[in-house]
């Protein structure tokens, strides 16, 4: 029991590893100038045992770019003990380019296969958008513990915002403009469902067109961390800001953490 503790504790560093995915969020649309992902940066400390919230930092990349696509996920920042980006880019050196609608389903197959049997749950609570361009068309797949039909219009998203109030919109809507709402309507939905705890802190943004992948927003302070390990390192060395949660205490947060 200890040591299946200690592992759901150090995993939950990222999204209550050991728990339904509910952290993080993202908003994924097809626009007048391509595609715009849009990401919150917010990670939660939690208890594996209660899933109490003990502290949030920020500055994990939730936008992901590779062979030509780009991918938004929530949960796990990090997996099997490595940032999830570097996970995405072992799959994309082992799997060449696919088509849109191969990419999630071959990375899940590709998670079952390579990565420990405590871990694939991770994989399978992950909330994740993928866009690319088919035959010079936008398209985006989405996986929210079942894979989702692509869609050529519209938007994908990981939490139920009010966004979908402009989608009639969005074809005539530039990228920054896309991004700004979907930046509001993340940050009306936190604020009415109390999520801060979870969700927020800096945005990135990104927006993805036939010539490839272009900053909108980027994180002021990227988290460098490639590890849990090092992440765990960076906080004991007071180097990464973490806000603790009322009630909980640095004692607490320490504890977790070893």
């Amino acid at each position: 029991m200890k040591k299946t503790r200690n592992i759901c504790a150090r995993l939950s560093l990222l999204l209550l590893a050991c728990l339904p995915a509910q952290a993080s969020i993202f908003i994924v649309a097809i626009c007048k100038d391509g595609v715009v992902a849009v990401a919150d940066s917010r990670f939660t400390f939690s208890d594996a045992d209660s899933g109490r919230a003990l502290a949030y930092a920020d500055g994990i990349e939730k936008i992901v770019r590779f062979d030509s696509a780009m991918l938004a996920e929530t949960g796990q920042g990090f997996l099997s003990e490595e940032r999830f980006d570097q996970f995405v880019a072992r799959f994309a050196e082992a799997s060449g380019s696919l088509p849109v609608e191969l990419v999630l389903p071959s990375l899940l197959d590709y998670g079952h296969r390579r990565l420990p049997a405590q871990d694939i749950p991770a994989l399978e609570q992950q909330h994740m958008a993928v866009a690319k361009y088919r035959r010079g068309q936008a398209v985006i797949c989405g996986y929210d513990g079942q894979l989702r039909p692509c869609v050529s219009r519209g938007y994908i998203q990981s939490s139920p915002t009010d966004f979908e109030k402009l989608v009639d919109k969005l074809p005539s809507m530039a990228a920054q403009q896309t991004a700004s709402a979907a930046r509001a309507s993340i940050e009306r939905y936190i604020a009415a469902k109390g999520k801060s705890a979870t969700m927020g802190g800096e945005f990135s943004a990104v927006v993805l067109t036939p010539g490839g992948a272009h900053t909108l927003w980027t994180l002021k302070n990227p988290i460098p961390a490639r590890t849990i390990d090092e992440l765990i390192q960076m906080v004991e060395s007071h180097r990464l800001a973490v806000t603790l949660i009322p009630p909980a205490t640095r004692a607490e947060l320490d504890e977790l953490l070893h």
